[in-house]
């Protein structure tokens, strides 16, 4: 009977050999409807531009819609996971709702590459392989930016969250560094747009300058209020804050500084390329698109064990001819830039 069972063993060992699995399911979760569904559709459009550029017929993504809701997205990735088996996660879009689904992933060991997420804690946990910088990285530039232009009366607005309180806590503890204070603070609901008594708590200390860890509609609102109670106030913009869709709303841009975690498309060859083939070409999915390159040129290179533990490996020691991709904080990628919006254009601020 044992020699039985051994036989069997080897039987299946060398099946498993030989016959790779056919089809690697990669999931995501996005918020496709709503308020936010500018974001997840330039994501999945990225990812898609990728796909038939680097084609590789074993992969399958299948992006499923959660409106930014925490609750959705735990929701899809259980359902995706006792149904489907995915392979890996990816793209997840933002804090709370990463943050929503790492237990459940981390019980099921379950791998996530690339949120759209800057979070701290993402730099803590094992099964999450990072790309872009994180807030913080953002927030430091941000302020040492200002600081340089003697701008030191510095307050937040945010979104009531996780992710807003990311961008809180960053903020708070680089000006301490620095010997500063938060100026004041606002807050909002995620989803919601009531932002009048945030305007009202910040406007109190007259701050020379805003960061704002938003979304784009909700930031547009609030800029368009504000510039008409202080035109000389400056709104510094997190990554998460899509710029592309912010510009659309806000037809003064004085005074409006973009953080970003990848270049500007449009001055960068692997950029153009991605532009042109683009409907709606955006930091966002530029993002998506140079992840997603990583990922089919990894799985082009996967052999035996065929374990996302193995493609995870690879992608640690990715390139992309023009940046400076090194795997360390659990992040591939640690520039991040500044710009403002001129000309019909993004320039960076050297």
């Amino acid at each position: 009977m044992k020699k039985l069972l051994f036989f069997l063993m080897i039987i299946g060992l060398s099946i498993i050999w030989f016959w790779p699995p056919k089809e690697y399911l990669i999931v995501s979760s996005l918020p496709l409807k709503g308020i936010m569904r500018n974001m997840g559709i330039s994501i999945k459009e990225g990812a898609n531009i990728v796909k038939e550029e680097v084609y590789f017929k074993k992969i399958k993504y299948l992006f499923l819609d959660d409106r930014y809701e925490p609750s959705l997205t735990f929701e899809n990735i259980k359902k995706v996971y006792e149904t489907k088996h995915p392979f890996l996660l990816y793209g997840i879009v933002g804090t709370p709702t990463v943050k929503k689904i790492l237990p459940f992933m981390n019980e099921h060991s379950l791998y996530l590459y690339a949120p759209f997420s800057g979070a701290e804690f993402l730099r803590k946990e094992k099964n999450v392989i990072n790309f872009r910088a994180s807030y913080k990285d953002e927030i430091k530039h941000i302020i040492s930016y200002l600081l340089k232009r003697n701008i030191k009366k510095i307050s937040v607005f945010y979104q009531d969250d996780a992710y807003g309180y990311e961008i809180y806590t960053h903020t708070y503890e680089v000006l301490k560094e620095h010997h500063l204070k938060i100026s004041s603070i606002g807050d909002y609901k995620r989803n919601t747009y009531f932002i009048d008594y945030a305007i009202k708590q910040i406007l109190k200390t007259k701050p020379q300058a805003i960061i704002i860890g938003g979304t784009a509609n909700v930031s547009a609102m609030f800029i368009k209020k504000v510039k008409k109670l202080d035109k000389n106030v400056i709104f510094c913009m997190i990554s998460f804050v899509d710029a592309e869709k912010l510009i659309k709303q806000v037809k003064d841009y004085k005074n409006i500084i973009f953080s970003e975690v990848v270049p500007f498309y449009q001055d960068i060859k692997i950029g153009k390329i991605y532009a042109q083939r683009a409907k709606n070409p955006s930091f966002f999915g530029f993002e998506a698109y140079l992840t997603n390159y990583i990922l089919l040129k990894a799985f082009k290179k996967l052999s035996f064990p065929y374990t996302p533990l193995h493609l995870i490996y690879i992608i640690k020691h990715s390139f992309i001819k023009g940046f400076n991709l090194k795997y360390y904080n659990h992040q591939l990628m640690h520039k991040t830039y500044l710009f403002i919006y001129k000309n019909n254009t993004f320039k960076e601020i050297k």
